[in-house]
């Protein structure tokens, strides 16, 4: 097998802190003090490096002289170490994190770029995407933002706890007493997503943080059999691979409901990629810089 290596850009290790004060760790790949930065939103059980596609994006934004903040949320990986306020430890990570501390998450790498970027353009990929979103309506925020592979999880969680609804679910895990009093891991039946053939995916998590999920955002926002009532006004770039298997939907589909709901969306179809556009991400960095060439650069 040819070994396709992947570019090497160098990058400052950072630590910026959420609006509670929890250190979040990434990465910046920093062109000037007067360029826009792309920050980049991992998905579930990411973390600010394990995507190759960050490190393509660092290249060909560096060449255009676009910035890029590759940053942790507190929902990185599945169970992690974190400090807070006056260095208190805790547990952290997507296992166990509620969902919404995403707010306070991106919150504070925003005021990290600040002094050096007069423009932020938000960047989710998979359950990132709902992150930024959900960011966006809950702060109304108006950062311009890029979509990678959004996902209708509600409708993905259907396929993989049926014949019991998502509804029933939820019942009974209400219900149901915790499994231990401090890490109530879920047995990994509980979520997950099904793919093509005989492919699985279950997801370790706990059942406050499997909750957060179901009654939160994620499971309202791009749930295309129930439209959520949203509007947003700035630009956005909306890209989908036509060989993810996360996508529960045909990918125009998915187009329409975020067009509908996004005034200035912009979509990139890309055929053959899947869902962590492997293969495909040099194309998809220069596609989305293309987008953010045309973006007027006069303010915050």
């Amino acid at each position: 097998m040819k070994n396709l290596q992947q570019p090497g850009v160098q990058g400052e290790l950072i630590t910026c802190k959420s609006m509670s004060s929890r250190d979040l760790d990434g990465i910046l790949y920093r062109e000037g003090d007067t360029s826009t930065t792309v920050i980049h939103i991992h998905g579930s059980f990411g973390n600010f490096y394990q995507n190759p596609l960050v490190r393509y994006m660092a290249q060909v934004y560096r060449d255009r002289g676009i910035n890029l903040l590759s940053v942790n949320t507190s929902c990185h990986d599945g169970i992690s170490e974190g400090y807070g306020p006056n260095g208190n430890f805790a547990y952290i990570g997507g296992g166990i994190s509620p969902f919404g501390e995403c707010v306070s998450d991106i919150a504070g790498a925003i005021e990290y770029v600040k002094p050096f970027s007069r423009k932020t353009v938000l960047q989710g990929h998979s359950l990132g995407c709902d992150r930024v979103v959900h960011f966006l309506i809950k702060t109304k925020a108006k950062h311009d933002f890029i979509l990678l592979s959004p996902c209708d999880s509600y409708q993905l969680q259907c396929s993989w706890i049926s014949p019991e609804t998502v509804e029933q679910q939820i019942a009974r895990l209400k219900q149901e007493p915790p499994s231990d009093p401090i890490f109530d891991w879920l047995p990994s039946r509980e979520y997950g997503v099904k793919g093509p053939g005989d492919w699985t995916y279950p997801i370790p998590i706990t059942r406050p943080a499997l909750l957060s999920i179901m009654e939160g955002p994620p499971y309202r926002l791009f749930r295309l059999s129930k439209p959520a009532k949203i509007s947003l006004n700035q630009r956005a770039l909306i890209c989908i691979g036509g060989r993810d298997a996360l996508q529960a939907w045909p990918h125009e589909a998915m187009f329409n409901y975020l067009r509908e709901r996004i005034k200035n969306a912009t979509t990139l179809y890309l055929p053959d990629a899947d869902h962590m556009i492997a293969k495909h991400e040099r194309q998809a960095a220069t596609k989305i810089a293309d987008w953010i060439d045309l973006r007027p650069r006069t303010s915050r």
